[in-house]
């Protein structure tokens, strides 16, 4: 039984005059207990389509509409404001990317969940009475939803705020809070993004199982095509708001008929298959030859600079018993006695699940912390509990970070030509004219357009923001940069080429990297050796060869276990070893 029906619609933002088209005519249907995963880089559209069915995109832009969208054959885009507003919670559940953003910070889980709750004839809210018979049945449903999605201890849980759980509990909270109204059709969109490996295999097995118990249809909307791979009954492509493809998940993932799919498919990093001289991405120019019929293939095989011949000299970075404590009474050990030693010009890439230490064995390393006990040194620079010893500036200069989120690490007042001169200025003698001169080289360098000096970080796309950051990342010539999670919120063609970048720049500036990372596949990919982190401890390290073939550590073996891999395929041009 078809549930969902979408007709020929159109969606565009108006502004004046103009209006600008974002989703084109799309058509697609989903029967009742089935998932349909929408894919697609940023700007495809995947979430603007979500918005719609649910209609929230009113209240964010002025839109207007063409086309239907129909829920059991009556077409929402039609229904009055009053009307629509009933159909949000019994009909149409959403479970949004962001759950800390999207639960109320001010209101503990419970009343967030019994608010949520909505029977025959009732209200929104009805449920929040104190001592009506209604509060009591809402909240013996929040109890059984918490348990079903794993968080038992559901006293504990409905008296949290949502600041007081991990980003998975969050995340758990958001699908039983979708679930409170029985909806007939659930819209998911990104709801893994953030979550690192493991958890996100829990999230995901546990959405399907509850959706499945429920009877209850989904919207997936994703990027990830090893996601697609696992929750899929069925997988729409799109591209610059059309539908260029659907069909059963089995069909688009092993037979895909249109460019774009294989080229998506062809970007995305797969266990074994080695991305270290260069990872494949979608050329705009060969996507739109293929389209018009005057090619096949849209993937472009990028060329890496040569390595240099020289021997990579430099100190290395040698972490030797580190160890971080929070809180006065030392409750929390976020970083337990690692050792570690990266030699220079090397690629470390450093995994692990959230708050195993990785992002905070970063700050260790870049002196932005110091560790409770232990040391860590890097050629005549020292970092102990007592600070840093040694000139501070040159050891900026040595060493540098690139945060993983390039939207809140970006000052969104100054141009991206004042944010990469920023480093110049406060740690090099460069001034004027040469100043000048030294931005435009590093824009160019990291393959920005030249117009990018004067944009505002606002006016770029994300993929432009973190090539800022890696501009202002190597501006003032460092041995060693820290990459916290820089590809973890991009596209997977957008992550190949800043990935490109970083492996071009190690090989001309003899770079070391430590790469922090949730992606398995894409740093067994790329980089010389991994290590994992596990609740603070490095437990294991080796290449990555080692790490796939032959872990030594059971955590690891989870890892492998938990990642979401694609099948090796015949038009990606690359081979497992």
């Amino acid at each position: 039984m078809t549930l969902l029906e979408i007709r020929d619609f159109t969606v565009g933002v108006v502004a004046g005059d103009t209006e600008r088209e974002l989703v084109r005519e799309l058509s697609l249907d989903l029967a009742q207990g089935q998932t349909l995963c929408v894919v697609g880089e940023s700007g495809s559209g995947k979430t603007v389509t979500a918005l719609s069915i649910i209609r929230l995109l009113e209240f964010v832009a002025p839109v207007r509409t063409r086309g239907e969208i129909a829920i059991d054959g009556v077409d929402v885009t039609k229904l009055p404001a009053d009307t629509m507003r009933a159909y949000r919670g019994p009909r149409i559940g959403m479970i949004f990317q962001e759950a800390l953003d999207s639960l109320n910070p001010g209101r503990r889980v419970g009343g967030q969940l019994v608010e949520a709750y909505r029977e025959a004839g009732s209200l929104p809210g009805q449920a929040a009475r104190r001592g009506s018979p209604l509060r009591k049945r809402a909240e013996a449903k929040a109890r059984r939803l918490l348990t079903e999605v794993g968080l038992t201890d559901t006293d504990r849980f409905l008296r949290q705020y949502p600041h007081q759980l991990s980003g998975g509990m969050q995340q758990r909270v958001m699908i039983a809070l979708a679930l409170m109204a029985d909806p007939d059709l659930l819209i998911a969109d990104e709801p893994t993004t953030a979550l690192d490996v493991t958890t996100q295999a829990e999230i995901l097995t546990l959405f399907d199982r509850v959706r499945r118990d429920h009877g209850t249809a989904c919207v997936f909307i994703t990027h990830d095509m090893g996601v697609a791979a696992q929750v899929a009954d069925r997988i729409a492509v799109m591209y610059r708001g059309r539908l260029v493809e659907t069909g059963s998940r089995d069909e688009v993932l092993t037979r895909p008929r249109h460019p774009y799919t294989r080229a998506l498919l062809g970007c995305v990093p797969q266990l074994g298959v080695s991305r270290r001289d260069g990872f494949p991405t979608i050329s705009p120019a060969l996507l739109e030859s293929a389209m018009a019929g005057g090619g096949t293939e849209a993937v472009e095989t990028r060329t890496l600079k040569p390595r240099p011949d020289r021997v990579v000299e430099g100190p290395p970075l040698t972490i030797t018993a580190a160890s971080k404590v929070y809180g006065r009474k030392g409750r929390v050990h976020a970083v337990r006695e690692v050792s570690l030693e990266i030699p220079a010009g090397e690629f470390f890439g450093l995994v692990g699940e959230s708050g195993s230490g990785k992002s905070t064995l970063g700050r260790l390393v870049t002196a932005l912390e110091p560790p409770t006990s232990g040391t860590i040194a890097f050629g005549a620079h020292g970092i102990t509990p007592a600070g840093l010893t040694g000139d501070e500036r040159a050891f900026r200069r040595r060493v540098q970070l690139i945060f993983q989120d390039p939207q809140s690490s970006l000052d969104p007042r100054h141009t991206a030509a004042r944010i990469i001169a920023e480093p110049l200025k406060e740690l090099t003698p460069l001034r004027g004219a040469e100043l000048d001169r030294r931005v435009t080289d590093l824009i160019d360098e990291v393959g920005l357009p030249k117009d990018t000096a004067g944009k505002l970080p606002s006016q770029l796309s994300g993929g432009q923001r973190q090539r800022v950051s890696i501009a202002r990342a190597i501006a003032a010539g460092p041995e060693l940069i820290v990459a916290d999670e820089p590809t973890s919120a991009l596209d997977v063609s957008v992550q190949g080429q800043v990935m490109n970048l970083l492996l071009d720049l190690r090989r001309t500036r003899t770079l070391s990297l430590l790469f922090i990372t949730h992606n398995l596949s894409l740093v067994l990919s790329v980089a010389d050796r991994v290590g994992v982190m596990y609740r603070g401890e490095l437990i294991e390290t080796g290449t990555p060869e080692e790490i796939r073939l032959a872990p030594r550590h059971d955590y690891t073996r989870r890892l492998l276990a938990a990642n979401p891999d694609l099948p090796a395929l015949p038009h990606t041009g690359s081979t497992r070893p």
